[in-house]
């Protein structure tokens, strides 16, 4: 999936969010300014936000992973780890997919 920024409309739709991969945000990161980078990172807040305050916890779960592993990978700024962690452990509690489970004793080590 192509990420793009959309100051119009800065969640990202329902149908599109369980879409999005890793990969996605890798290349999204190689392509990006250095601002629009950081702008993913609100994207995936302001998502993540829309989608608890909507009670549907599976869209909740993959933007609050995705933004774990977007803070502990690519982006990395000061406090990363801590932050990731918070998100990946919030993933995990809203839907402890395996997928989600496996990333926490990578980040548990540390960037």
């Amino acid at each position: 999936m192509k990420l793009q920024i959309n100051w119009g409309e800065p969640v990202i739709r329902r149908e599109d969010v369980l879409e999005i991969s890793i990969g996605d945000l890798n290349d999204f990161y190689a392509a990006a300014s250095e601002v629009d980078q950081l702008n993913l990172f609100f994207i995936l807040l302001t998502s993540l936000r829309r989608y608890l305050d909507l009670g549907d916890r599976e869209r909740a779960a993959h933007l609050s992973f995705l933004a774990a592993y977007y803070l502990f990978t690519p982006l990395t700024p000061p406090g990363s780890w801590e932050l990731s962690m918070h998100y990946i452990r919030q993933a995990v509690a809203l839907n402890p997919r395996e997928e989600y489970r496996e990333w926490v004793p990578l980040m548990e080590a540390g960037n």
